[in-house]
């Protein structure tokens, strides 16, 4: 009996001693579902370095095929702005719009290239337009004639559509955007 009573005593001192403790947190077993969550925070902060690092190749260009592209869509887009403008002088100083531009194609290096037609670069490049040179009204495109022939257009922004992966990745770079490159400002 005076065993039992005595091992009672040292765990009453231990027990105390606990209670008496500054920092009194327990530790918790990690369930499966936080071993996910981690494994999925760290795909998605993956997933935000190779965006930031895409994106950043149109923001400071280390190539001169880069430089090109961009002067490529920016030569493009003057010549479009300057015929719609053109345009539009013609029909303000008519009453009747009777000849108007239909539509307007530009034959173009990005048209050849595998990274705008199947990659996500084209984004980047429109993105990089919006941001750096402010233009909002006018997205590029490339489109495809039955004749396999590709060429760049513009369209207006507001008809542009976004599939869900590129609309994830523009609200990564709005947030990289507002927040000077972080997502989480706690980073």
């Amino acid at each position: 009996m005076k065993n039992i009573t005595e091992a009672l005593s040292n765990f009453s001192k231990k027990l105390s001693r606990f209670e008496e403790a500054q920092d009194k947190e327990f530790v918790k077993p990690q369930s499966k579902d936080a071993a996910l969550q981690k494994k999925i925070n760290l795909t998605e902060e993956e997933k935000i370095e190779k965006i930031k690092a895409q994106y950043g190749k149109y923001l400071n260009p280390v190539s001169r095929e880069i430089e090109e592209d961009e002067e490529a869509v920016l030569s493009a887009l003057r010549i479009f702005k300057a015929a719609k403008n053109a345009e539009q002088t013609e029909v303000s100083q008519k009453k009747e719009k009777q000849t108007s531009i239909h539509q307007l194609d530009f034959k173009s290096p990005l048209c050849q290239k595998q990274e705008y037609l199947y990659g996500k670069n084209l984004l980047y490049l429109t993105y990089w337009l919006q941001t750096v040179h402010g233009e909002k009204e006018w997205i590029p495109s490339i489109y495809k004639f039955t004749s396999g022939e590709r060429f760049l257009e513009f369209i207006p922004a507001e008809t542009k559509h976004y599939d869900y992966e590129e609309t994830s990745i523009l609200n990564i770079l709005k947030t990289l955007n507002q927040t000077g490159g972080k997502i989480d400002e706690k980073a």
